[in-house]
């Protein structure tokens, strides 16, 4: 069962955002939260059942260690057209995978 620090840390980690997802505004994320209860009324999981859900406490681990061949996956173009696979970039030059905050 998430405690009240598992749910801030959780909400301080997307409050950042994401490629898909605006920035959202801690205080704005606990009063919708406080609003809404802590899963919209559609959701068939509470936040307290992704986060005791092994596959979120897996994410925690990183599976791949440094100077591990990264495995190969496939994301939509930034220009929203087609796609790109990273083998199909590793063919033409290096490739650096940067993950988190770079600024």
């Amino acid at each position: 069962m998430a405690g009240p620090r598992d749910r801030l840390g959780y909400m301080r980690t997307v409050v950042r955002g994401s490629p898909v997802d605006p920035p959202w505004s801690l205080p704005g994320m606990l009063l919708s939260r406080i609003r809404e209860g802590m899963a919209p009324k559609d959701s068939p999981l509470t936040l307290e059942d992704v986060m005791a859900s092994p596959e979120y406490r897996d994410l925690m681990t990183p599976a791949v260690k440094e100077g591990d061949l990264a495995p190969d996956f496939e994301l939509q173009r930034a220009e929203g057209e087609g796609t790109v696979r990273l083998s199909s970039l590793c063919e033409e030059r290096p490739v650096a995978l940067v993950f988190g905050s770079y600024t």
